[in-house]
């Protein structure tokens, strides 16, 4: 089964910038799949795909049950769907109940099946999603982003993972995807973050290496 490292990104459906400098900023040949989750509905989801693909130049399709995520590709979630990873594979699952988190959902599922080959990122958004899922990730020894608060239209997402004290790099977008593409032969991750509201400030890229498992997935797959 296809490997690849997958790149969970939670994001707010109403600043699609954020997304869209992460995206831009890659390389032709990433060596890893992204998986962005949004609150979507209905009339919004193809909106998104559409307007996804005119900034990268990675497919951009829909995730569906079952289906292995490919390397240099993007997917997103259907709306009104629960959307985790599963033994490599997408779960897609129709509906949703209660609080909807999608990027705790999915950040948790992807610990879960890749343990410290897990890699989340928490871009412009309101609300809390994706603390709970950085937690996860950073308890399996997993890599986490946030997006410099600074930077972003909605900073309450990043600012609510950053707090957690479980990010490993606080970035500008292009700066999350120049840290997630550098040397995958580099064995650091030397990026640490002080939970605080204020004087945030974004991390030196330069500093911010993968963590070994992770490096090592990407080596594998170029």
């Amino acid at each position: 089964m296809n490997r690849s490292p997958i790149v969970a990104v939670a994001s707010s459906a109403r600043d699609l910038e954020a997304v869209s400098e992460l995206l831009s900023a890659l390389p032709a040949a990433s060596g890893a799949a992204f998986v962005i989750v949004q609150h979507l509905d209905s009339g919004r989801e193809m909106l998104l795909a559409g307007a996804l693909a005119r900034r990268t130049m990675f497919p951009v399709i829909h995730a569906q049950d079952g289906v292995v995520p490919e390397r240099d590709h993007v997917y997103v979630m259907s709306a009104n769907t629960t959307l985790t990873i599963t033994g490599g594979r997408f779960t897609v699952t129709p509906g949703v109940t209660g609080l909807h988190h999608p990027g705790d959902t999915l950040f948790t599922s992807l610990a879960e099946d890749r343990g410290e080959g897990s890699i989340g990122v928490v871009l412009s958004g309101g609300g809390s999603d994706g603390a709970l899922g950085v937690q996860a990730i950073r308890k399996c020894g997993g890599t986490t982003f946030a997006q410099y608060p600074g930077s972003a239209r909605f900073p309450s997402m990043p600012i609510s993972a950053i707090e957690t004290g479980c990010v490993d790099a606080v970035l500008r977008p292009n700066e999350i995807a120049h840290a997630l593409t550098q040397d995958p032969g580099v064995r650091l991750f030397a990026c640490r973050v002080t939970p605080t509201r204020s004087g945030l400030q974004p991390s030196s890229v330069e500093d911010c290496q993968l963590s070994a498992a992770v490096a090592d997935q990407l080596l594998l797959t170029q």
